[in-house]
């Protein structure tokens, strides 16, 4: 989940909904710090504030909904106060899906966070990964639990530090799958320490060998069917 110029209080409406999940969250008070990830790292949702305090909206949409942008399809919830509402809901199909209000009960507010996420599905499944890191001219072999998957990318937990960027090979067994699903992927979160309850990395999907992303793809929907 990336947060973009969202006070606390107004936070803390909202992260009642995050600690019954497992939800990783970055915040930006400014829109131009946030741009970086969000041209990198697929996320689940974004809840943005309205009006931004450093660039024009319509810029940072443009930048989310870019072709090349790993978040063109993710979810984005503009938060505006009362008197902005009208002129936050004229980004609604040009970027923006949904405007909600500040004053709005803590209850609204989590249910209509809850409405984009279903949009954007990703399974808690706890496996065991081997990783390999690529490290400078070395390499860091680890096993570790994963926390959540999606089709794009998962979650491991690590007490590890690897840099942005890293990359890296990845191997791992779906329940009843006799054969390993093998690829390559890319570091592109650290988990931060305090404001989430898991210490890890986000790991990017790059590549699968063979069937690899259809096998999990069928995994991934059974268990959103049970």
């Amino acid at each position: 989940m990336l947060v973009v110029n969202v006070d606390t209080e107004l936070f803390e409406k909202i992260a009642p909904l995050l600690h019954r999940g497992t939800f990783g969250v970055d915040r930006f008070p400014r829109a131009g710090a946030a741009l970086e990830l969000v041209s990198r790292v697929p996320v689940d949702v974004l809840l943005v504030g309205y009006p931004l305090p450093d660039i024009e909206l319509q810029q940072f949409l443009d930048a989310v909904r870019a072709p090349s942008s790993p978040c063109r399809q993710s979810p984005l919830l503009l938060i505006a106060h009362g008197e902005e509402l009208e002129e936050a809901r004229r980004y609604i199909g040009r970027g923006a899906n949904e405007v909600v209000a500040v004053d709005e009960s803590p209850e609204r507010l989590q249910a209509a966070v809850s409405r984009l996420l279903s949009v954007a599905p990703r399974s808690s499944l706890r496996l065991m990964v081997r990783i390999v890191v690529n490290i400078g001219e070395g390499a860091a072999l680890e096993m570790a639990q994963s926390e959540n998957f999606s089709e794009t990318g998962m979650l491991v937990r690590t007490g590890e530090v690897y840099p942005m960027g890293s990359r890296l090979s990845f191997e791992f067994h779906l329940g009843g799958d006799r054969l390993p699903i093998r690829g390559e992927g890319e570091v592109v979160r650290q988990t931060t320490a305090g404001r989430e309850q898991v210490r890890g990395i986000g790991i990017r999907f790059v590549s699968f060998e063979r069937d690899g992303l259809m096998r999990l793809q069928r995994f991934l929907r059974d268990a959103a069917g049970r």
